[in-house]
């Protein structure tokens, strides 16, 4: 049932021009539109995409000197192999974030570095993981692959798990969040088996703690059934019940992934 009403509630919300906005009648944007192209194989979502696609190769919001392109990593993924993917993936490479060296306040290893949302500012837990995601599908060969590992392994929670940004902050510990925790595993897939393991751990609590966001619940989702954890038919359950009763409120980022934690989209981000 979730699949087919999350993926009509994901259609119903399309723009006239092909894209997806953050919810019906807002602007289209890269990132609802990139997770609808992944969910439904939409080709008009994927041609809007190739529309947006900025000249340096990325995707997202850009206003002036501020460039917000976090979306770049779901847009390659949603892309057909060919070069504009391969432009998405030549700019993942080159927009790391800008490195913040450790302070008593906000301890750091030097060595991680990852990418964040907004170019020239600091690593983040969850663009990273995307990045992490597209490059180890679809340029195996990057450095930055190493560079992801490396970063989320600094900010994992204490415990496990991950929050958006830090671990420790002016001397206390961050905890850790479902969605966030959920994407990193989503991306970390058999790249350090006792990281991911606390990761599971903390992940099959957490989406029961936040059972009433239908975005924590279905990328929980998605992460569990990657790896093969006991936990899917509950959180399965659970994602319908809540598209039934709320449409997710018609926000296109979680219906984008309730459709494709339901639907066997999901099986082409298994890794190798």
């Amino acid at each position: 049932m979730a699949r087919s009403k999350a993926a009509s509630l994901l259609r119903a919300i399309r723009n006239d021009d092909g894209g997806f906005g953050m919810r019906a009648g807002a602007s289209s944007e890269a990132e609802p539109t990139a997770l609808a192209a992944l969910a439904l194989g939409d080709g008009e979502a994927r041609d809007w995409l190739l529309r947006a696609q900025r000249d340096d190769g990325g995707f997202g919001l850009a206003s002036g000197s501020l460039v917000h392109d976090a979306s770049t990593g779901l847009a390659a993924l949603a892309l057909d192999p060919g070069p504009e993917s391969e432009r998405a993936l030549d700019r993942l490479e080159r927009s790391r974030a800008e490195f913040h060296g450790s302070t008593q306040a906000i301890p750091i290893a030097p060595d991680a570095v990852g990418w964040s949302w907004t170019i020239g500012t600091a690593s983040w837990t969850e663009p990273t993981a995307r990045a992490l995601l597209a490059l180890r599908l679809l340029r195996r060969d990057s450095s930055g692959i190493g560079d992801a590992v490396a970063l989320l392994r600094d900010r994992e929670a204490v415990g496990g798990g991950w929050n958006y940004g830090n671990r420790i902050v002016l001397g206390e510990e961050l905890p850790p969040f479902a969605q966030t925790t959920a994407i990193a595993l989503i991306a970390l897939q058999g790249l350090d088996v006792e990281l991911e393991a606390r990761g599971l751990r903390r992940l099959r609590s957490l989406w029961r703690e936040e059972s009433a966001g239908g975005l924590s619940v279905a990328t929980a989702l998605v992460a569990l059934r990657l790896h093969g954890d006991g936990e899917t038919g509950d959180a399965a359950r659970a994602l319908d019940a809540l598209v039934v009763e709320t449409q997710l409120l018609g926000d296109g980022v979680a219906l984008g992934w309730a459709a494709l934690a339901t639907s066997g989209a999901w099986e082409a981000w298994r890794a190798a």
